[in-house]
């Protein structure tokens, strides 16, 4: 594979450096791109439009009320609801880590906590009575741009009954030293549709086209950075392995797919499986890649399937001397969603900075890394695109399909 090339690889990367929201003109720009760059090495892609439901938080404010009055810059929770549009007032309670001798001053009480709020912490605040909650980000060395508070997403609940929001932690610091007793909040946000798009391209195989592998990634970004890292990057190492396939065709079929709207929810994923289900049966493995391209850090392949398909991994990465570790186990990628369709499936992963920040940037990445992490890839693709049999069941054990159905269904 001296064909690969990290350099054209980042060269790649640098069209993509603004921000590529599922559902805005920027991501289609960027879609766009991407057929533009497989039509100059005369592979032909399409666009796979797909409608999203895109909930955006339109007002967010926070005031401490006693026993001193003071508006604090805040983010509101995406999917925690809106509240009156007046607000909320009530009483203010820190409650540290949720802790239940903390929770169990929260009734009738806008309740801080550290950290982010996840369904379990959500759960417990709302069974103590809290009537709103608080978050705390950033760190006590931000200064500038970074002392806005990062926006956060509730997940995994239906109906929301307590709305939610972050402030940084130096004004956590001072409201705490302060003695806050009460506290005013408003969260208001609605829904749109709106339009994304994947970008799907097919290197028909020779003696074996009817059976199908996968090599995806995700091309759109979080509104807080350009992710180049998380997961540009992914989408220039499937970009490079097909340009490589174009010229080295194996014996099955390989699908290219750059998702859209992966940080809404794997949307693109979702669609992609829906767009395609009369040929499912067809599909065999899905690689896919998600943050990428660091030069210091560890790569990690994550498998949704059977036991057997790790010690594969190992040996093919033995082969060619690139160090790895694997998981089995469900991927927060648009790997699960082929698992969840009884496909196995692996996401590629590297360790690295600035994920979901504005740090999340070209410059932080390496040739090197991507051209180690595209001929890895590619080397596992070749072996399982040309051997005579692929060598593990098409299936995802039980426990796995669980913990899948818990990801999906809630």
């Amino acid at each position: 594979m001296s064909e690969i090339s990290g350099n054209r690889q980042y060269e790649f990367l640098k069209k993509f450096d603004y921000i590529r929201e599922a559902g805005t003109e920027a991501e289609e720009k960027a879609a766009q791109t991407i057929l533009e760059e497989l039509s100059s090495f005369h592979v032909e892609g399409h666009l796979e439009e797909f409608p999203i439901q895109v909930t955006n938080v339109y007002e967010t404010k926070f005031f401490i009320t006693e026993p001193y009055a003071k508006e604090y810059r805040a983010s509101g929770y995406l999917f925690s609801g809106s509240t009156p549009e007046n607000g909320i007032e009530a009483p203010f309670l820190y409650a540290e880590n949720g802790d239940d001798i903390s929770l169990s001053a929260a009734s009738g009480k806008i309740v801080m906590v550290n950290g982010t709020v996840r369904k379990e912490m959500y759960q417990k605040l709302v069974k103590a009575g809290a009537v709103g909650f608080v978050t705390i980000t950033g760190t006590p060395i931000d200064e500038g741009v970074d002392l806005e508070p990062t926006a956060c997403t509730l997940r995994g609940v239906k109906e929301p009954s307590i709305q939610g929001l972050s402030i940084h932690y130096k004004d956590a610091v001072e409201i705490v030293e302060n003695r806050a007793s009460r506290a005013l909040m408003v969260v208001l946000q609605k829904a749109e549709t709106h339009t994304s798009r994947n970008v799907v391209a097919r290197i028909p195989g020779t003696d074996k086209a009817s059976e199908i592998l996968t090599l995806t990634a995700h091309f759109d970004s979080v509104p807080q950075g350009p992710g180049a890292y998380d997961n540009m990057a992914g989408g220039a190492i499937i970009l490079e392995l097909c340009r490589y396939f174009q010229e080295y065709k194996p014996r099955r079929s390989l699908e290219f797919v750059w998702f859209g709207a992966e940080e809404k929810g794997l949307l693109g994923s979702q669609a992609y499986v829906k767009e395609h289900e009369a040929e499912l049966s067809r599909h065999q493995f899905n690689m896919n890649v998600d943050l990428a391209g660091q030069l210091v850090g560890g790569t990690v392949i994550g498998i949704t399937g059977g036991e057997e398909i790790a010690p594969m991994m190992r040996l093919w990465a033995s082969e060619i001397g690139i160090g790895i570790g694997t998981k089995t186990q469900i991927w927060g990628s648009d790997s699960n969603t082929f698992a969840y369709h009884g496909i196995p499936a692996m996401t590629l992963n590297r360790d690295g900075f600035g994920m979901h920040t504005r740090h999340d940037r070209v410059e932080l990445l390496s040739p090197w890394s991507l051209e180690r992490s595209a001929r890895l890839l590619g080397h596992i693709a070749e072996a399982l695109g040309n051997i005579e049999v692929i060598p593990f069941k098409r299936e995802v054990p039980e426990e796995l399909v669980g913990q899948l159905k818990g990801f999906f269904e809630g």
